[in-house]
C-alpha cells in the first residue's frame, strides 16, 4: 500500500463558535470527513449550516456520515422525496444538517455562491476518499473526479495538491479531473482503506 505521511489540513478552524458561550470542537477525523464532503456533495449555507444529502441507493453511506458527525448535527436523518416533473417519478434521498457553526468554513470554501479549492488546503487520504465517494467515478478503466463546477484556478490547485500525493492527473475537456493511468494504482491504494463498504463499487 502507498504510504502517505499525515499532514495538517490547512487553516480551517477546529474550534467553532455560534455565540460567545456556544462552542463546538471537531476531531481530526471529523475535520477530514468534512473537507472531503464539502469538496464533494456537501453544501454550506451562508448562515453556517452544512447540508449532507445522498440518494436512497447510498443510504448506508449517509448513515455512516451521520454516525461519524452525530455530535455536530441536528437530531435526525430525514427522508426527502422529490418529484421529477419531466418523468413524473419520485426520487428519494436522505439528508441531515450540521449545526449553525460553520460560517468560517463557508468563507474558506466559497467565493460568493461558488465553491472553490482554497490555496492552502491539504488533502489527507481520508478526505480524498470521502471526496471520491461523493463525486468520483470509475468506468471503462478511467477514474475521474467531478470537478466541473470548479474554476480553472481551482482545478490547477487540485492538480498541484494531488501531485504532492504523487498522483498524476489531467483536466478533461468537460472540466473533470482524470487520474492518469500510471497513477491509478497509487490513487486507489491511498483511498481504499477508507472506502465505505457500500461504495466499493467505485473501486476497480
Amino acid at each position: 500500500m502507498c504510504s502517505v505521511t499525515p499532514r495538517e489540513v490547512g487553516q480551517l478552524p477546529r474550534v467553532l463558535y455560534a455565540r460567545r458561550n456556544l462552542r463546538l470542537e471537531l476531531s481530526q477525523n471529523q475535520m477530514e470527513i468534512l473537507i472531503g464532503t464539502v469538496l464533494g456533495d456537501g453544501y454550506i449555507s451562508p448562515a453556517g449550516k452544512v447540508q449532507l444529502e445522498h440518494s436512497s441507493k447510498q443510504k448506508s453511506y449517509v448513515d455512516w456520515k451521520f454516525h461519524e458527525l452525530k455530535n455536530l448535527a441536528y437530531e435526525k436523518l430525514s427522508k426527502v422525496d422529490r418529484m421529477d416533473k419531466r418523468s413524473d417519478k419520485i426520487y428519494t434521498s436522505y439528508r441531515f444538517w450540521l449545526r449553525q457553526y460553520f460560517r468560517p468554513w463557508r468563507k474558506y470554501f466559497y467565493k460568493g455562491k461558488k465553491k472553490f479549492f482554497p490555496k492552502n488546503l491539504k488533502l489527507t487520504p481520508l478526505s480524498l476518499a470521502v471526496w471520491y465517494m461523493d463525486d468520483g467515478c470509475y468506468s471503462d478503466a478511467k477514474c475521474t473526479l467531478s470537478t466541473d463546477n470548479f474554476s480553472t484556478l481551482s482545478l490547477k490547485r487540485i492538480k498541484k495538491e494531488l501531485k504532492f500525493l504523487k498522483i498524476n492527473t489531467y483536466i478533461r475537456s468537460n472540466g473533470k479531473i482524470g487520474i492518469s493511468a500510471n497513477s491509478q494504482n497509487d490513487f486507489f491504494a491511498i483511498i481504499k482503506p477508507y472506502i465505505h463498504e457500500s461504495m466499493r463499487y467505485k473501486l476497480p
